[in-house]
């Protein structure tokens, strides 16, 4: 029983914990208790640390699993998967398979698609075959196929069937190897195959640095709209293309379609990003002694940019109504992207020009194409992902 010292210990034995002797009654407490600054388990001299079974998870899936593999334990856990029960003998074959056959039955049993069914009870074989055939494709599907195979398989091994036991035995192999990449590998190849849209955008990058074709870079980027959020700090909500913010006459003349409309996901504040091209002049000619004011077509997007604003605060309940969307504009953000600072800045003079223009800008962010697509790839190298040069 607890003593006055212990009664209000709090203990936790379903994650790694320590067992701790009360100094009062001497009873064993299981306590979680977080080392210094937060960080790991505090372990006192004499106190046992435990892992609990239950607790342990390894998966290929690095969302399924606890902890981090290193690559050469990655490669032994693959190992454990995939060559698993692996039979040594060729008398284990029926054995091995049988072991296999349950190994499948249990992820059934446990699957909520049969609640409530028994695998082992031939009143609910045809419920259970409903169900998991309504579900064509899934881990459950490849299981009861897996099942079905390998049973086939030991029974015509037994009656000296040969042709039709290794008929059996590669096709529940081929189920068994789908049933491994539905639990451990599909959403994983699925995280390679969304990360590749980061090389892939990278690449449009390198190969496109001189296009001017102002609907190019339009249609790319509302492909890939991920790419103008990495300008700032906080979520954003993509809003649309092309959109209208105002400034509408009667005769419908005179709207005004900014290039794209976002909001921030906390407060739903509009942002209004006006794209150029990588090829837009960025500074004119120089004034004197070293200064370089701002070309006609970046001051002009400014002013665009800024009278889109202004539209956009005048009209916006008539802009959002039907929409469907939420958007505020207290003090919307206008954002413009043109230029490339590497191919057109040719001295130190020029971008120190740059920088004073537009770091005095009040209401504007002046973002070039190689700063945006630097943001890209520094995403990228998060996630070691590296492109190709070609």
């Amino acid at each position: 029983m607890p003593c006055d010292l212990c009664r209000d210990t709090i203990e936790r034995e379903d994650v790694p914990h320590v067992i701790r002797i009360c100094q009062g009654c001497g009873r064993e407490m299981h306590i979680f208790e977080l080392g210094d600054h937060g960080r790991g388990i505090n372990i006192k001299e004499g106190e046992r640390f435990v892992i609990p079974g239950s607790w342990l998870q390894f998966s290929l899936n690095p969302l399924k699993s606890r902890g981090t593999f290193s690559r050469i334990g990655l490669e032994w856990f693959a190992e454990q998967i995939f060559v698993q029960e692996l039979p040594t003998k060729e008398t284990d074959f029926e054995a091995q398979t049988k072991i296999l056959e349950e190994q499948a039955d249990r992820l059934l049993q446990d699957s909520p698609l049969i609640s409530g069914l028994d695998i082992n009870n031939p009143d609910d074989t045809k419920a259970i075959l409903d169900a998991v055939a309504a579900n064509k494709g899934s881990l459950e599907w490849w299981a009861l196929f897996t099942c079905m195979f390998l049973s086939v398989a030991r029974t015509a091994a037994a009656n000296g069937q040969t042709d039709r036991a290794l008929w059996a035995t590669a096709c529940a192999e081929r189920c068994r190897a789908m049933l491994i990449f539905k639990e451990q590998l599909e959403e994983v190849v699925w995280m390679g195959h969304s990360a590749k849209r980061i090389i892939d955008i990278l690449g449009v990058w390198d190969n496109h640095k001189e296009n001017s074709d102002e609907e190019f870079w339009q249609l790319t980027f509302k492909e890939n709209s991920y790419v103008l959020s990495q300008i700032f700090a906080v979520p954003l909500v993509f809003i649309q293309d092309k959109a209208y913010v105002g400034g509408m006459k009667l005769d419908r003349s005179e709207a005004r379609f900014v290039d794209y409309l976002f909001s921030t996901e906390s407060s739903r504040e509009a942002i209004l990003i006006e794209i150029k091209t990588p090829t837009t002049k960025i500074l004119g000619s120089e004034y004197r002694g070293g200064v370089f004011p701002p070309s006609t077509e970046l001051s002009g997007a400014v002013v665009q940019v800024l009278r889109y604003r202004m539209e956009l605060t005048k009209s916006l309940q008539s802009v959002t109504e039907d929409r469907g969307v939420a958007i505020n504009a207290f003090s919307p953000k206008c954002v413009i992207v043109a230029g490339n600072t590497t191919t057109q800045f040719k001295d130190p003079d020029m971008r120190r020009s740059f920088e004073l223009y537009r770091s005095g800008l009040k209401d504007v962010e002046i973002v070039t194409y190689d700063e945006l697509f630097r943001k890209v790839e520094v995403l990228a190298n998060l996630f070691n992902l590296v492109r190709s040069r070609q």
